[in-house]
């Protein structure tokens, strides 16, 4: 036998062997994971909430947590990751084992942000994995009772004989609140000022303090003072009317587009978490959501339970992000 017939030889006596080891390996690996991924979670998940303790998103963070715990079997812990806009707790949640035992509830912001700044420690379509959008919100265009404006169309009257001497609140820089009062400025050439408040509450004890003429709220810390004869509800954002004021048109049916895009809360994995773990975060997420309680206590708050299954929820977020972007733009909205 020649060496070259013999060097033959042995590489088919070696591929041989391999394609053996191969095909004996093969059932096993894939047991091992279908193993893995059947058994999860076998410890406490954690859920990080990149905005401080006590607000909307901490809040839904835990009723949600709760509900998970009693399905897994095991502990769910929220950790509150406050800071930069949300930025800390995104970017911890972003650089995360992708193991299914980190997950972030975050917000609308994660789709505005690009938008607003020009360097981001993450990349949301590319860094997080939506598994389920939780809920939706609705802000609202509202005025002191005081104010001499009945309708959306007085006020837009009122404002523009008045320009350069009326203010508008919002929950923040950069927020929902804030680029809807700088779009709602653009496209009716008002000359409004801009007043950001820490958060909702706080902008809400200034419009009941006639501090600021007008405000653009999120339902939740609305709701407690929509019978209190202080606050006059104008108009509200969204493709439809909410539920909770139904005598309350939207912007689009008072003829100002732009404002169709909705605010939400959603579920997040880092990027690379096995199809099946996301499978059952997923699932459990939604179960949750339809549970009474759960129900209830968002309809309380002003929210509307989504229920959206991953693949809905990212198309969602595909259509919106242009959508934010082209609000910011026409708004001439700045974050320092």
């Amino acid at each position: 036998m020649t060496m070259a017939m013999l060097r033959l030889r042995r590489t088919q006596t070696s591929c041989a062997l391999m394609l053996a080891l191969t095909l004996a390996l093969g059932p096993t690996l894939a047991s091992a994971q279908g193993t893995a991924a059947g058994t999860y979670p076998n410890r406490p998940v954690t859920v990080i909430v990149p905005f401080a303790a006590g607000g909307g998103t901490d809040i839904v963070a835990r009723m949600l947590g709760n509900e998970l715990g009693k399905r897994w079997k095991t502990g769910v812990v929220v950790e509150n990751k406050p800071g930069a806009s949300g930025q800390i707790g995104n970017a911890l949640a972003a650089r995360a084992k992708p193991d299914g035992y980190t997950l972030l509830l975050s917000t609308t912001a994660l789709i505005q942000e690009p938008g607003l700044y020009k360097k981001l420690p993450y990349t949301a379509v590319k860094d997080f994995t939506p598994v389920a959008q939780v809920a939706t919100s609705t802000n609202f265009l509202v005025v002191p009772a005081s104010s001499p404006a009945n309708t959306l169309k007085e006020f837009i009257t009122y404002a523009r004989g008045h320009q350069g001497r009326l203010s508008y609140g919002s929950n923040g820089n950069g927020g929902s609140s804030h680029l809807h009062g700088s779009l709602f400025n653009s496209v009716n050439k008002l000359e409004m000022v801009h007043v950001p408040f820490a958060g909702s509450a706080p902008l809400l004890t200034a419009l009941l303090g006639q501090q600021v003429d007008a405000a653009f709220v999120d339902i939740s810390p609305l709701r407690a003072q929509l019978n209190s004869g202080k606050l006059k509800v104008l108009a509200g954002t969204g493709p439809k009317r909410s539920a909770l004021l139904p005598n309350v048109p939207t912007m689009s049916e008072e003829g100002i587009a732009g404002f169709e895009p909705v605010g939400w809360f959603g579920m997040f994995v880092p990027s690379g978490v096995p199809a099946p773990i996301r499978k059952t975060i997923s699932d459990a997420v939604v179960d949750a959501l339809k549970t009474p309680e759960i129900v209830k206590r968002f309809e309380e708050l002003g929210l509307s339970p989504a229920q959206v299954a991953p693949d809905a929820f990212a198309e969602r977020m595909r259509e919106d992000t242009p959508k934010w972007e082209q609000m910011i733009k026409a708004g001439n909205v700045t974050v320092e």
